[in-house]
């Protein structure tokens, strides 16, 4: 497999076709390529005790990618990366290949064309996409402040 380059597109915001607002690739990505979606400075793990306590509770369930635990989310909801819009596809054309937050083209993405992940593949016990509820036969894991597990 060759070694991945980085793509030079940069994501913008715009009304979606699958949900509210979704996450454009400003120009082509070529399958492969890493896709720059959000900084790594831009997460924080919350328990669930503390997300729940928050007043900002409704925002952890909401936007927050729940694991065994917690919730992985925004280090500051007043100031998000645009990945945090990215829209869920169950034929995503971007995938993460370290479980965190690095992402790369399934296939080639066109100028325009709205970036997707598939959110069932971000935690190993929780689909993501129903939010709070394991997934049948599976127990949820993981250590607080432990890095999730994606699927991928």
């Amino acid at each position: 497999m060759r070694k991945r380059t980085w793509s030079k597109a940069v994501l913008y915001l715009a009304p979606s076709t699958i949900e509210g607002v979704g996450c454009f690739a400003d120009m082509r990505i070529r399958k492969g390529e890493y896709v720059r979606t959000w900084l790594p400075e831009d997460t924080r793990f919350v328990t669930l005790a503390k997300a729940h306590a928050s007043p900002h509770r409704k925002l952890f369930k909401r936007f927050g990618i729940r694991t065994g635990n917690g919730y992985w989310a925004p280090a500051n909801f007043l100031r998000i990366s645009v990945g945090w819009y990215m829209n869920h596809s169950e034929d995503p054309n971007l995938q993460s290949d370290d479980g965190d937050v690095t992402y790369y083209a399934l296939r080639d993405i066109r100028a325009g064309e709205e970036v997707t992940m598939d959110y069932r593949r971000m935690d190993e016990h929780h689909d993501n996409l129903t939010r709070d509820v394991p997934l049948p036969g599976r127990r949820p894991a993981g250590k607080p402040g432990s890095k999730r597990k994606k699927k991928q």
